[in-house]
């Protein structure tokens, strides 16, 4: 335990999330982690050797002492975790980290419940800067909202209360920007070392500037290439280059498609 911690936080789960929330904490110098995962897994040995977190296996035996229960497990697990978790401090706080699940997916009869949503996407071995991170937060009532608030604050600039319905809409954009263009990402990258054509890193400068322009201008202003310019000969070519290649080609015919449908409304 950290020699002048103040609260005492509880993490079930130990995966990117987990890790990312477990490290925020620790350096802040005045929490002290412990981190709950359901079987033996070796990420656990990190948080232990390089973050100094407690590591405990099961979920039998939750410390109901902690002032704050982050549940950082998939979606479909949240509810049942949350069975696991009994409360002795009255002003305790249960939150899940999830944008795609509902506050009532946490089952209990505690009344300070409350969602942690890290507008990010995480792997092991990121730099976060968290005070760049939207944190999207739901309370049960007003003093959780505050207190969820509070924590908030120590770890992001960009703090924000919206419904469950905003939080989807939200998680639902940040698949479609991240996850989605990633799998394009990773269809060229595939492509290209296919064809033995180059590296992925060739890319890479256009990707970036393709990024750094939207923070200047909008995503349709910033719009470029065949489907723009309704070029329809260089399409064809790149149909062809992708007839052995059934889901890339109607995945771009169908990108082809909702580019031309957006720039004729923006026209």
């Amino acid at each position: 335990m950290p020699k002048f911690a103040k609260y005492n936080v509880v993490i079930i789960g130990c995966g990117n999330v987990a890790w990312h929330i477990a490290k925020q904490l620790t350096d802040l110098k005045k929490y002290s982690v412990t981190v709950y995962n359901h079987k033996v897994n070796p990420n656990l040995k990190r948080f232990s050797i390089e973050l100094n977190c407690t590591v405990m296996l099961g979920l039998n035996a939750i410390s109901p002492e902690a002032d704050f229960y982050f549940i950082c497990v998939a979606d479909k697990f949240v509810s049942a975790t949350s069975k696991k978790i009994t409360i002795a401090k009255k002003d305790a706080i249960i939150m899940h980290t999830a944008g795609s699940l509902p506050l009532n997916a946490i089952k209990t009869k505690w009344p300070n419940v409350g969602v942690f949503y890290p507008l990010q996407t995480f792997s092991k071995n990121d730099k976060v800067n968290w005070k760049q991170v939207p944190l999207v937060l739901e309370g049960t009532n007003v003093d959780a909202r505050k207190k969820i608030k509070t924590l908030a604050n120590s770890f992001s600039k960009e703090v924000l209360f919206l419904n469950y319905e905003e939080r989807l809409r939200i998680h639902l954009c940040a698949v479609m920007v991240n996850n989605f263009t990633n799998a394009l990402f990773a269809a060229a990258s595939d492509l290209l070392e296919k064809y033995h054509s180059g590296s992925f890193k060739l890319l890479m400068p256009l990707i970036r500037q393709t990024v750094c322009k939207l923070e200047l201008m909008s995503p349709r202003e910033a719009q470029t290439g065949p489907a723009k310019r309704n070029d329809r000969n260089v399409i064809k070519k790149h149909l062809e280059l992708l007839s052995g290649e059934k889901p890339v080609e109607e995945t771009y015919k169908q990108l082809t498609k909702l580019i031309l449908s957006q720039q004729k409304e923006y026209a």
